[in-house]
């Protein structure tokens, strides 16, 4: 690609290049693909897992399921706060339960602090109730539910600036996202990479609009007439990319498999010091 710099690298690399997260903060690099951080046997073993999650755990999204319940659900501060550390919880308690939950969650901790370097990196934690945010969650897009429509991390601050109020301290700006792939859908379920910053770019006439977004003068800008490049990272593979300004979208899901992913965010501290990575 040519207007964002992506790079791609095996783990084995990956591990022993601790400043890929600080490229990122300091825009030399803008996403890159950790290949086989998990190989293909420990996938399968995941996803035999995910097919037995307790049906009240899940949450329902239009595109199809997530679980725990993602973060930014949150209104207010009260049961519904409850509710989501509770499920933060109960992926704690099937990584207790079954190893290789245990496993995912290790390798995912071991990943995010080597390619941080010097940053302190963990999972931050709930003001009122000092437990653990999700560190991730699974993402369930089904066939013919669509995808995820364009979108940035800031984009989501605006709208839902509620929830970064209950947690500890962290910076809003320089948002990274990430997410490990579990299962690619049969066609379909690219991630779109556009060639558009929210510092151009900050409104959409609404969430669901998935065609165009909103010049500063009002005008509809079209998303097919953007320069763009997809990026579809095999099963076992991890992308991390700056997904706050940068706008991008999953396309829609076709045929007869469902994309799986487990994903989240990544925000630095606001010491500039920490890493923390949630859901």
């Amino acid at each position: 690609n040519i207007f964002f710099n992506f790079i791609e690298l095996p783990w084995e690399e990956a591990q022993h290049t601790p400043h890929l997260v600080k490229d990122i903060q300091e825009e030399r690099l803008h996403g890159f693909v950790t290949r086989g951080l998990f190989t293909p046997k420990e996938v399968d073993e995941i996803l035999s897992v995910t097919k037995h999650f307790n049906i009240h755990d899940i949450f329902t999204v239009p595109t199809g399921t997530v679980f725990p319940k993602p973060f930014a659900t949150l209104t207010d501060a009260g049961d519904m706060l409850t509710d989501y550390t509770q499920k933060a919880e109960k992926l704690r308690a099937l990584a207790k339960q079954h190893p290789i939950i245990n496993t995912l969650l290790s390798r995912m901790d071991t990943f995010f602090k080597a390619v941080s370097g010097d940053f302190e990196t963990t999972v931050p934690t709930v003001l009122s109730n000092h437990t653990a945010c999700a560190p991730g969650n699974f993402r369930f897009f089904e066939p013919d539910k669509g995808g995820l429509f364009v979108h940035c991390g800031y984009l989501f601050q605006k709208q839902s600036p509620f929830y970064y109020t209950v947690v500890e301290p962290m910076a809003l700006e320089r948002q990274l996202s990430f997410f490990l792939v579990l299962q690619n859908a049969e066609q379909g379920g690219e991630l779109t990479i556009y060639d558009m910053l929210w510092k151009d770019i900050k409104d959409k006439d609404q969430m669901e609009e998935n065609e165009y977004v909103l010049t500063p003068s009002g005008e509809k800008l079209y998303l097919n007439t953007l320069r763009s490049f997809y990026v579809k990272p095999n099963p076992g593979d991890v992308l991390i990319f700056s997904g706050g300004p940068i706008w991008h979208r999953v396309e829609n899901i076709k045929g007869s498999i469902p994309r799986i992913t487990f994903g989240g965010f990544l925000n630095f501290t606001t010491d500039g010091k920490g890493l923390r990575y949630w859901a």
